[in-house]
């Protein structure tokens, strides 16, 4: 298998640690806010990868973390004159709740900082007493980057070029501008805990430093999140970690591309901000996992409503063609494929080994339902239905998609019916009419009642001894 190395920016071979278990940290959400599709991306992707690890036969450990506490967070619960950490679990519940909507499976362990206090104290005490970090008058803590001579090696950057990244701020007791906070001073009546430098909370790197060290060990095969945080927020762990265990943090580093939408940076005050649950009252939650993994996860991911669409379409293809292959085995009376070569798994593994291309599996699995579409041969045609239909079934846990066509094909015509303002009753008289209609050889009433459906966004076709309807938006003949 060969994965992306941001470390190193290239592909490498990847070979755990362990030879059974794969160890996974993906920085998670500061639950200041609601969950928005940026999330959605990164657990979705992370869940992808997870997932076919376990596929391959490994054992896996995968954690995403929850910042619980933040100013924001405190300033909101303030405003609403309620504990802040009250605040941080209702909004984690929340949370996990959009969150089961959208993954087959969610981390093994999803750590909240406000548990890990004592052992983050611990930690900077540590880096203190090893040199690499110092206590200002005031009792904040800095990491010294100077003392870390590889810093700047994941984004790749000198040291010197690395100033103008960072926010100066003259009034802070730092030695140097590129120093971070590890621990930072509040006053006596602000929310924060005790430690040996005075009331304060820790800085936000360090909080994945000690989450990573505390549950997963000073070495991880896979650290992970979005292309924003490779700096500052990965970079200084590495500092952090690597200067307090004398080893390398992470083998290998992934970061998912950013969101924008129609071209801009998603963000409250652009208007633009949607959260998970914008797009679940609009979309089925499969729409949204096939919108985000048919886009390569390194790659940048641009939102528009015209793209969900076409995820929402395509995805629709998928599922009546999969209602038509079950409708057909089952009047054949088939028997499942024994267990053994399977060229869908095949073409799902080749891409998969290749930096979890999965955005190319979707698309060679158009040329596989079209091949079975366009099949005229029974006995062909048959077997790659079972072939196919056996390897979705397996990869569910991964793909999080091609499960029930009843369900989505409902889900998707009862949203369309109520956009179109026409009731499935409705349409089910009018073909009713227009059988008899036919009957009668009236076909100019037949047509014309065909005819006015379709304007209405309704397609009948008319197949051996019945009539069906489709919306004519989604409907792709198969």
């Amino acid at each position: 298998m060969k994965i992306y190395n941001v470390l190193n920016r290239k592909k490498e071979e990847f070979r755990p640690l362990d030879a059974e278990t794969v160890k996974i940290y993906a920085c998670g959400i500061t639950v200041n806010g609601d969950a928005h599709l940026g999330h959605a991306r990164q657990a979705i992707i992370f869940n992808m990868i997870t997932e076919y690890f376990r596929y391959a036969g490994y054992k896996v450990k995968y954690v995403r973390n929850y910042t619980d506490i933040d100013d924001k967070i405190i300033d909101q619960a303030k405003a609403l004159h309620i504990d802040p950490l009250e605040l941080s679990r209702r909004r984690i519940a929340e949370t996990d709740a959009v969150m089961t909507k959208i993954l087959t499976n969610d981390a093994d362990v999803k750590p909240r900082v406000s548990d890990y206090i004592g052992p983050i104290i611990l930690f900077v005490q540590k880096l203190v007493e090893k040199d690499c970090a110092y206590v200002t008058p005031k009792g904040d803590v800095y990491y010294s980057v100077k003392k870390f001579p590889r810093y700047g090696k994941l984004s790749n950057r000198k040291v010197e070029d690395l100033v103008s990244a960072v926010r100066i701020d003259e009034n802070e007791e730092k030695r140097d501008y590129l120093d971070f906070a590890l621990w930072k001073s509040v006053g006596p009546e602000d929310f924060g805990w005790d430690s040996p430098w005075g009331k304060g909370r820790p800085g936000w790197h360090i909080e994945c430093s000690t989450m990573i060290n505390e549950i997963l060990g000073q070495q991880i095969d896979i650290h992970g999140g979005g292309r924003d945080l490779i700096f500052p927020h990965h970079e200084n762990e590495i500092a952090q970690s690597e200067s307090l265990n004398n080893c390398q943090l992470a083998q290998f580093w992934i970061h998912n591309g950013l969101i924008t939408v129609n071209g801009q940076k998603m963000g409250k005050s652009l208007n633009n901000f949607i959260t998970i649950n914008d797009l679940l009252e609009k979309y089925h939650p499969e729409v949204i996992r096939f919108f985000i993994l048919s886009h390569h996860y390194s790659s940048p991911l641009d939102l528009t409503y015209d793209l969900l669409e076409i995820a929402e379409r395509n995805l629709y293809y998928f599922y009546t063609s999969i209602s038509h292959y079950r409708k057909y085995i089952n009047a054949v009376e088939a028997m499942p494929p024994e267990e053994g070569d399977n060229n869908v798994l095949s073409v799902f593994e080749t891409c998969m080994q290749e930096d979890f291309n999965i955005s190319k599996f979707l698309s060679e699995l158009f040329v596989i339902f079209t091949g079975i579409n366009r099949e005229k041969k029974a006995e062909v045609k048959q077997g790659k239905i079972m072939t196919l239909l056996y390897a979705l079934e397996k990869l569910y846990p991964i793909l999080g998609m091609f499960g029930d066509p009843g369900e989505f094909i409902k889900n998707a015509k009862e949203k369309y019916l109520a956009l179109l303002n026409i009731k499935e009753k409705e349409i089910l008289e009018l073909i009713h009419v227009r059988k008899e209609a036919k009957s009668n050889k009236d076909y100019s009433k037949s047509d014309e009642i065909r005819n006015d459906l379709l304007n209405r966004g309704i397609l009948l076709m008319d197949t051996a001894g019945e009539t069906v309807w489709d919306i004519k938006s989604l409907y792709s003949k198969t």
